[in-house]
């Protein structure tokens, strides 16, 4: 017997099907913890964190309702690499202490750590593994376009905001990392991550 918990990050660029992939492994029994989705409970209503973005940049990062104006905070924010910078101080912290406490509410199984930019960041430090989800640019250049309706250049810059490719497919120096490449049919990224979940498991 190894550890009881495999901690694994589960990285991949922009409309690469990472959700797609940690709910398959999701299906197969992994305790999944998302933070994009983190990242959104740390400014909700009433948390610190927003209480901090508004210390920063005033009420005007607030919808009518009193929540945060996403869209508004991403438009002003990639204007100025400063405010960026900012708010990446401010919630950072929180988003990882935040990860780092529901990590150790698991005692045993695989747990999957979806982090889009754990390569950018470096982030993978806590981790015993990574997996890699993978695809081709020209993929994702689609998928991003039918996904959040935009115009072929608007993808591109979009692409552009992470990561190469090529270091994504690096990390392997770094940490022990499987990749799966998801280019074709769902049916056969199924089977790539039942064999990808049976490997994990005889790892725990």
């Amino acid at each position: 017997m190894g550890h009881k918990v495999l901690k694994i990050a589960l990285t991949g660029g922009i409309a690469s099907g990472k959700t797609l992939v940690s709910d398959l492994l999701e299906i197969h029994g992994c305790h999944i913890i998302d933070l994009d989705i983190i990242s959104r409970e740390v400014v909700f209503p009433e948390s610190d964190g927003l209480r901090a973005l508004i210390e920063a940049f005033g009420k005007s990062i607030l919808l009518s309702d009193g929540t945060l104006d996403r869209k508004h905070l991403r438009d002003e924010l990639f204007k100025k690499g400063r405010n960026r910078a900012k708010i990446e101080q401010i919630l950072h912290p929180k988003i990882l202490q935040k990860m780092k406490s529901s990590m150790e509410d698991y005692k045993e199984g695989i747990i999957i750590v979806v982090i889009p930019l754990l390569v950018e960041k470096e982030l993978w430090a806590p981790f015993d593994r990574a997996i890699v989800v993978d695809c081709e640019t020209e993929t994702q250049l689609i998928r991003l376009m039918s996904r959040d309706n935009i115009d072929k250049e608007k993808a591109k810059i979009m692409l552009l905001a992470q990561s190469s490719r090529e270091k994504r497919l690096q990390l392997n120096d770094y940490i022990p990392t499987d990749i799966i490449e998801n280019n074709s049919k769902i049916s056969e990224l199924k089977d790539k991550v039942t064999i990808l979940n049976q490997r994990l498991l005889e790892l725990l």
